[in-house]
């Protein structure tokens, strides 16, 4: 009996035990292998975020209707504009690439009014007695340039082309902020608004080495203004956003 009990455990418990040797082996085994792919992942991660900078222009083309209207010896005056400004924006940016998919845009730009268009209509008792069409360069006097800040949130789809070039289809949202809302004659001419703007375009990342990137961008959207003069009668924007910058992945 002794030597059966020995026998088990000559034959029972050290294979066991050499299994649970063997086993502790794999472990530590899987143990770096999981650790290496974390730090590999880890790596790979990180390497989604960039963080850059660079220039832009804007070309913006803002929408009017205003009326007013008086009555006089039982007769109606009514008077209508159709206006369209547009302006150029200049400035910089900065943006911060959350991942290969969000990023975070913040710029600051001087927006340098341009030519104000449209139709000038009066009407008596509802029927047309004059209409003109104008086209003036409205800078000084009727609305000066400011400064606006940018915020905007961005969306973009990277496809590699090659090793070296990245395109990418994007959608974001900006809130542009006029730093400047005064009227040049304190309440009778054209005063600065804010714009919320939805935008989508297309963009182009192309890498100088592993880590640094020369990133474009060329942007269509609409915006909806906010403020302004009431007599204004502001309805919608639209214009083109074009960026050019220097980025880095971390």
């Amino acid at each position: 009996m002794y030597d059966s009990g020995k026998s088990r455990f000559r034959y029972g418990s050290f294979p066991l035990k050499k299994f649970l040797f063997l086993g502790e082996k794999r472990m530590k085994k899987l143990f770096l292998v999981v650790l290496c792919l974390t730090i590999m992942a880890t790596g790979a991660f990180a390497m989604d975020k960039a963080i850059g900078g660079g220039i832009l222009y804007n070309s913006t083309f803002t929408n009017g209707w205003a009326s007013d209207s008086y009555s006089f010896y039982g007769d109606t005056y009514s008077f209508e504009q159709d206006w369209t400004l547009n302006r150029n924006g200049y400035g910089a940016f900065a943006f911060f690439g959350i991942n290969q998919f969000w990023e975070l845009n913040l710029g600051f730009l001087y927006k340098d009014p341009n030519t104000l268009k449209g139709k000038y209509t009066e009407k008596l008792n509802g029927q047309k007695i004059y209409e003109e069409t104008f086209s003036d360069n409205v800078k000084d006097d009727y609305m000066e340039g400011t400064s606006a800040l940018q915020l905007g949130v961005y969306f973009k789809y990277p496809i590699p082309v090659n090793e070296t070039i990245v395109f990418f289809p994007t959608v974001g949202l900006d809130f542009e902020l006029s730093l400047d809302s005064d009227s040049v004659d304190y309440g009778d001419g054209f005063a600065w608004w804010h714009d919320f703007w939805i935008r989508a375009g297309v963009g182009l990342d192309f890498f100088l080495n592993d880590k640094t990137f020369i990133r474009s961008h060329l942007i269509y959207g609409a915006a909806i203004p906010i403020g302004g003069e009431d007599w204004m009668g502001i309805t919608l924007g639209h214009g083109l956003l074009f960026k050019v910058g220097l980025g880095f992945m971390f």
